[in-house]
């Protein structure tokens, strides 16, 4: 396997992971980075499988470059003793494209996660994956997803069972039902309904699959386009983050903008489940969404101050880091026991 590393602080690993055939005649491969705890410091007893939201590629989790990262969840946690998998969607970065973009569907991206997340935990235990690393035997997996990610990140755990815990960033339980005629968003109350009918709500939409963050269309917040708040982040902080952006895969992205969609899913975690979203972020994070996780084994809400939707560009993104590091060797002490 063809890793590449970096030399100092924290270690950097990228690889391509197989995903099987996941439509008829199509296999598809992941592009993923593993980041480390630096060299000579303890061995990692857990690991976060992240998956990003619409609009970025994985190194959402790894923002900034050498010798300034001070933007990026993923060296907080190795900083922290963790590992990070970060993960690419289908259709952005190093991962496979189907032939239809079409199909980049929610449902499609749930399954290629499940296969990819259980290939990288286990191949972390095994010492397969990283073999610098050397065999991690009692590794904890933990799930994290933002904004979209997070949409994809609790149907992956729905579906497999894999994760501990599941860190949710950016979340909320509202969608954003001004972004749609009255007439779909009442439609849309039948997920059946929506999941047939978001390819054609896309094409409608954005004309394509798969758009460039050039060609997003320039829509004020008052008509239903959400604001990131983003006034009182770091501007080192937002130009790390451009960095980070990827074309947006409209039906994923549009699935997500929607109330209720991940009511089911939320409903199946057992896990603990943790929630972090700024104060100023447009996702609504309120008491209500604790009753959507009605089977989790424990719920807890973190409201970083002053914080918009992409939480590690803000100054409040330490707090962020040290209460989801501190979240999750609960998690894994837990899990050990």
């Amino acid at each position: 396997m063809d890793m590449q590393t970096a030399k100092i602080g924290a270690r950097r690993y990228e690889t391509i992971l197989p995903a099987g055939e996941i439509l008829p005649g199509e296999s598809f491969d992941i592009g993923i980075r593993v980041v480390a705890p630096p060299a000579g410091t303890p061995r990692a007893q857990a690991a976060f499988y992240c998956l990003p939201g619409g609009q970025m590629d994985l190194s959402y989790y790894d923002l900034g470059s050498e010798g300034d990262r001070r933007f990026s969840f993923a060296e907080a946690m190795a900083q922290r003793g963790f590992i990070t998998v970060l993960a690419d969607h289908p259709g952005i970065g190093r991962s496979t494209c189907p032939r239809d973009e079409y199909a980049i569907t929610p449902d499609l991206i749930a399954r290629v996660h499940v296969q990819v997340s259980r290939m990288a935990i286990e191949g972390l235990q095994a010492g397969t994956l990283v073999p610098e690393l050397g065999a991690l035997p009692g590794l904890v997996a933990i799930g994290c997803g933002h904004s979209m990610g997070a949409i994809a990140m609790l149907e992956v755990q729905a579906r497999d069972a894999l994760f501990a815990g599941v860190a949710l960033l950016g979340h909320g339980k509202g969608g954003m039902p001004g972004s749609f005629p009255k007439h779909v968003v009442e439609a849309a109350r039948d997920l059946d309904w929506l999941t047939q009918n978001l390819p054609e709500i896309a094409r409608e939409r954005f004309g394509a699959a798969i758009l460039d963050a050039k060609k997003m269309p320039k829509t004020p917040p008052e008509e239903g386009r959400p604001s990131f708040h983003s006034g009182s982040a770091d501007p080192d902080g937002r130009a790390a983050l451009r960095g980070a952006v990827a074309p947006l895969l409209t039906i994923p992205g549009l699935y997500s903008m929607f109330a209720g969609v991940s009511d089911r899913s939320s409903a199946e975690i057992r896990v603990p489940v943790l929630v972090v979203t700024g104060t100023d972020d447009f996702a609504d994070a309120g008491e209500a969404l604790r009753d959507r996780f009605c089977n989790a084994a424990d719920y807890e809400r973190f409201a970083p101050e002053d914080t918009g939707h992409n939480l590690f560009i803000f100054p409040s993104r330490t707090q962020s880091f040290d209460h989801i590091a501190d979240w999750a060797a609960v998690v894994h002490a837990k899990a050990a026991a």
